[in-house]
């Protein structure tokens, strides 16, 4: 049942809001961030692809980056994880 509807998320769901997802779920790992190739490896994506849809989630304010530090960490903000949690409940 799962994998239904993880299928029909992934096909119905916006690819930005799926990317935030995943990066959500590893910050949840790797004790708050993810790392930028993490993302790239997962999405199977090329550098410029990722950079975009990094660069939107960063504009609507849904997560932070160093960009000055290698290997680059992704944060998820305040307005990212309240938009998650609000998704979820009303999925609830």
């Amino acid at each position: 049942m799962n994998s239904m509807i993880n299928s029909l998320v992934r096909k119905f769901i916006n690819n930005n809001l799926r990317v935030l997802v995943k990066i959500r779920e590893l910050c949840d790992e790797k004790k708050g961030f993810a790392y930028y190739s993490e993302i790239e490896n997962y999405l199977n994506r090329g550098r410029n692809q990722i950079s975009s849809i990094l660069g939107k989630l960063e504009r609507d304010n849904l997560i932070k980056r160093e960009k000055k530090v290698r290997p680059q960490k992704i944060y998820i903000s305040n307005t990212g994880a309240k938009l998650l949690k609000t998704i979820v409940d009303k999925l609830s």
